[in-house]
């Protein structure tokens, strides 16, 4: 028998909800040894140990270039092993082993557990896995990392605080990429959210009766509190990201300099920028969300209006009133028919200044907020003309390869018209472009053609994917693109305001392979 419409509604996802109680029972229901119980007697603090294992091997693997090995944490337990109750001495060697192989691992069987599955509408066995292990280095799951996320370190249910949080934790091990990685993810999200108020006034606007308070307060309030204590998380975030990014200028421009320290800088620009946007897209938000609530109130009132005003009886609220009013009937309904009658001007006015000119009385409207939907289509245009003007810049770079095998990136520049120079010069456009190229060494367009790949529209940003997309494919004839770099630099001048800017770049040095 199928389920009722409704109440697989209500279960829908139900199986995510169970992975969090199944892990739970992974770090819970364990085989207790008497060798391990030796030496920690009491399993509730056994418990605590597992976790605090967890956490460990969650912070060693954060970092890049960091592994853990079962030695790292047989020296994790010893430093922990002087919380323990007195009396209590353990063999870190056996208790590391049994932590990670028979727990946390079930002595190599897959642990499954019988879970009502939404989709399927039955009960299946599901897999839970905490650890994986690659040439005897252990690092956690998915569901293992999500957990201890979930569980401690932030205290919003929304994916929009994890990201920031792990961003955040990526930044703190100089792990750029993934940072970077997570400030992208990080924009999508907060226009997701953009997305969900804007759905909700909409289905406001349909049934207002068959919005709930809860649905109300789970849009608003929610957003509300998570917002006003994101904004101050993201703006010492980004702070941190420009302190970062300056110590590797500097060292740069002292001659420190390597393919980790350009990539990082570049990655760590992007990280500025997409926090700005995020912030950006926050303030926008938050105006919406005033709107919203009054827009949600209004409708509400209109709502309650529009339906006393079906169950309104006639006869019984109207016309039985007026009888029962006796000799007041007449003011009653001088009263109901006043928007029919003539006004009764006071006497002192005169019909020269009834009909003349009246000064115009302008009453104060309240201010229910700002009104950024000319920001917004100024910023969608501005998004647009960055697109336009990064996937020209490719367009360009491909047309001038053509029949080349080798050339110097200062003579694609020279090859420019003046008009372009300063097209794509503006916001830098040019050099970063021209630097994120270089940043991937190489270009394997026949590996992107074979490939499948879903393009989306950048919000901006260079996106190579999206403009190799837009570009002809005569021009995309080459097999590899590889960039060399030389020990030269040229220098172009291009003109913004009626001021002469000269901008200096590092040459070198593209090979087109056919």
């Amino acid at each position: 028998m199928a389920l009722r419409s409704e109440i697989k509604e209500l279960l829908a996802d139900f199986e995510k909800r169970m992975k969090f109680i199944n892990i739970v029972r992974c770090l819970l229901e364990y085989r207790y040894p008497d060798e391990i119980r030796s030496m920690i007697p009491d399993k509730k603090i056994l418990d605590n140990v597992i976790v605090a294992v967890l956490v460990y091997i969650k912070d060693r693997t954060l970092g890049t270039n960091q592994s853990c090995t079962l030695r790292d944490i047989e020296n994790f337990l010893e430093d922990f092993s002087v919380v323990l109750p007195e009396g209590e001495s353990i063999d870190t060697k056996v208790l590391a082993r049994y932590i990670i192989v028979d727990v946390l691992q079930n002595g190599g069987i897959l642990t499954e557990f019988l879970t009502f599955n939404s989709k399927s509408a039955a009960f299946e066995m599901m897999p839970v896995r905490l650890l994986n292990e690659e040439k005897n280095c252990y690092h956690l799951s998915d569901d293992a990392f999500d957990f201890l996320f979930r569980s401690k370190e932030i205290e919003s249910e929304l994916d929009y605080s994890v990201t920031r949080f792990r961003m955040k934790e990526y930044m703190k091990r100089d792990n750029y990429e993934q940072a970077l990685d997570a400030s992208r993810e990080l924009v999508s999200k907060i226009r997701n959210m953009k997305v969900s108020m804007d759905d909700f006034l909409l289905r406001c606007r349909e049934d207002i009766s068959g919005i709930t308070v809860d649905q109300y307060e789970n849009v608003i309030l929610r957003i509300r509190s998570l917002l006003e204590s994101e904004y101050k998380e993201l703006s010492d975030i980004q702070e941190e990201a420009k302190n970062r990014e300056k110590i590797l200028e500097d060292a740069q421009q002292n001659g420190v300099s390597s393919d980790d320290i350009r990539k990082n800088r570049l990655a760590l620009h992007e990280i500025i920028q997409n926090i700005s946007l995020t912030i950006e897209e926050q303030r926008i938000l938050i105006n919406k969300k005033n709107t919203l609530s009054d827009s949600y109130q209004m409708l509400i009132r209109d709502s309650f209006a529009t339906d006393r005003f079906k169950r309104l009886n006639f006869e019984k609220d109207i016309l039985r009133p007026l009888r029962s009013m006796g000799d007041q009937l007449g003011d009653a309904a001088l009263f109901l028919l006043s928007m029919l009658s003539k006004p009764a001007l006071p006497r002192h006015f005169s019909v020269e200044n009834f009909y003349a000119p009246q000064n115009r009385l302008d009453s104060q409207k309240e201010e229910l907020g700002l009104d950024l939907s000319a920001e917004e289509d100024f910023q969608a245009k501005q998004t647009q003309i960055r697109n336009i003007r990064n996937r020209n810049i490719i367009f360009d770079f491909f047309e001038f390869a053509q029949d080349k095998h080798s050339f110097n990136i200062s003579d694609f520049v020279s090859s420019l018209r003046v008009s372009k120079l300063v097209e794509y010069c503006e916001e830098n456009a040019l050099p970063n472009v021209i630097l994120s190229l270089f940043s991937m060494q190489e270009l394997d367009i026949d590996a992107w053609k074979t490939s499948e790949h879903f393009i989306t529209v950048p919000n901006g940003e260079f996106e190579l994917s999206w403009c190799l997309e837009e570009t002809p494919r005569e021009a995309l004839y080459m097999k590899k693109i590889v960039f060399n770099r030389l020990d030269s630099q040229f220098s172009f001048y291009a003109d913004f305001d009626n001021v002469q800017h000269r901008i200096d770049m590092t040459d070198f040095n593209v090979e087109v392979i056919v």
